[in-house]
């Protein structure tokens, strides 16, 4: 008797599950349904006292209907499952009383709109973009099945109209935030829906995974085609944040939203930059203090006239600059940096140690009867200076001398180009040039290199008209340097010969 009854039980449970299996083999379309908000309960144009973000496990009918009657404006409208909603505590008070512990959590008390100067970030990956699955069942499969309209999406679970059991399946999605310092808030978004008939709530879930590779299964999504909304902790695996999805019932994944509220504080910027000012001669050194707050600083940039030279470690304060063009005043900018980006900038102008040329040099023009006077205005930078004589050194004078030279080695009556060149530890400066010329040869007016009774005799037909002065004439016959030639010259003249 015991084994017919045993017989007849096993015979019903295939009826049952062999009926429903091919109940389930009736074509599913999912419409897409929109979810209520997390907000839903908030209106941005009241100061509240304070809000409470809470967790509502809805798994049965009458649960969902009590919440929904009690409070209609939660909007809890995709059926059983895990809502995120924000309370005010008013109306969380009333929550308390239609509601044991069992069915709700609290997941943060004094909770916080995120604002806009929060920074925002949002990445959506597709169902088939998983970073890895998991099934002993083959039951993971590439399609949207139920889904009406979508695309690339991944079925968790696997059937057979012929096999009453259910097989798991499961996946997770990698995405990698933006640098931050503070985290306000994780939102994840699982748009998906059930492609199974039964059962007929949800068995999927939805968790994030930890450095272990393990998560928990936090958040049952609804078995409708919707957005599934929860504000998540911010558990980190490998760097990423990986939200995992499990399930058994055929639950197809559409796209998965993660957004990340996050504040990332940028560094100071660095104070006191200096730059050296003709100090050196190959390179200009640029120095700097860390901020007044440079815990947050992971680096310093600089900057030669608005273009990037360098980026140096944040123990470095200090750095030479070998590319700086000579004779130029290049203004230098040092920035902070951290993981969020860049500070203001602070700058400097310095420039390279060079060799200034000297300024107005000038030749005497026949004032001195037996040596060209040269003097100049000196170099601000000079040690020492070379002064030329057509071409060739002719001496050597300290930069703390006065500024002048004689030179006693003249070619009468030849002019000389006289040349002037700064020197320091840099090296030489440009020439800077003058002519000038000795009066040695005042009275060889004929131009024979003596001076005698021809030379009178010239000197005499030049005042009488009946010569006129050529090429340096004028100058040796004017013996007194009046600028004119007349008997006073002759006298002296012929008192030169006679002496």
């Amino acid at each position: 008797m015991d084994k017919k009854i045993k017989r007849h039980v096993v015979l019903f449970i295939f009826i049952v599950s062999l009926t429903l299996s091919i109940g389930q083999e009736q074509e599913i379309n999912r419409p897409f349904k929109q979810a209520g908000s997390i907000e839903a309960l908030i209106d941005t144009d009241i100061n509240y006292n304070e809000l409470i973000l809470i967790q509502l496990d809805l798994t049965t009918d009458s649960l969902l209907t009590i919440v929904q009657n009690a409070i209609p404006q939660l909007d809890l409208n995709i059926g059983l499952g895990s809502y995120h909603r924000i309370f005010p505590i008013d109306i969380f008070h009333n929550l308390q009383g239609i509601l044991s512990t069992n069915n709700y959590s609290i997941l943060k008390r004094d909770y916080q709109l995120p604002i806009q100067t929060r920074q925002y970030w949002s990445s959506t990956l597709q169902g088939n973009q998983t970073m890895g699955t998991y099934t002993e069942d083959d039951a993971i499969s590439y399609t949207c099945d139920c889904v009406d309209g979508a695309s690339d999406c991944v079925k968790l679970g696997w059937y057979s109209w012929y096999n009453p059991f259910d097989y798991y399946g499961e996946a997770w999605w990698g995405f990698t935030p933006p640098e931050y310092s503070y985290i306000d808030e994780i939102r994840v978004t699982v748009r998906g829906a059930q492609c199974d008939l039964l059962p007929l709530s949800s068995e999927t879930y939805m968790g994030m995974k930890d450095d272990n590779g393990n998560w928990a299964q936090n958040y049952q999504l609804s078995i409708d085609y919707t957005d599934n909304t929860f504000i998540v902790p911010d558990i980190f695996s490998l760097d990423m944040l990986i939200p995992t999805i499990g399930s058994e019932d055929n639950y197809v994944v559409d796209q998965v939203t993660l957004e990340f509220f996050y504040i990332c504080v940028y560094p100071d910027n660095p104070t006191n930059i200096t730059s050296s000012d003709e100090e050196h001669c190959d390179y200009i050194d640029i120095n700097w203090l860390a901020p007044d707050n440079a815990n947050n600083v992971s680096g310093y940039r600089i900057y030669r006239d608005g273009e990037f030279v360098t980026e140096v470690s944040n123990s470095t304060f200090n750095f030479m600059d070998y590319g700086a063009s000579l004779n130029i005043a290049h203004e230098y900018c040092v920035s902070s940096v951290n993981e969020c980006g860049e500070s203001n900038i602070s700058c400097d102008i310095g420039s390279r140690k060079g060799v200034n040329h000297v300024n107005n040099v000038n030749a005497s023009d026949g004032d001195f009867s037996d040596y060209v006077y040269i003097t100049w205005t000196p170099s601000n930078n000079a040690d020492l200076y070379k002064i030329y004589r057509d071409g060739i050194w002719l001496g050597i004078t300290d930069a703390n001398l006065s500024p002048e030279y004689l030179d006693y080695f003249i070619d009468y009556e030849f002019e000389h180009e006289y040349c002037i060149e700064s020197i320091n530890d840099c090296g030489t400066s440009d020439w800077m040039c003058d002519i000038g010329y000795g009066a040695s040869g005042l009275g060889d007016i004929n131009n024979d290199t003596s001076i005698d009774v021809l030379d009178v005799v010239l000197l005499v037909n030049i005042i009488l008209g009946y010569s006129e002065p050529i090429d340096n004439q004028f100058w040796t016959s004017d013996i007194n340097n009046d600028d004119q030639i007349n008997v006073q010259d002759v006298i002296l003249l012929v008192s030169i010969i006679l002496d």
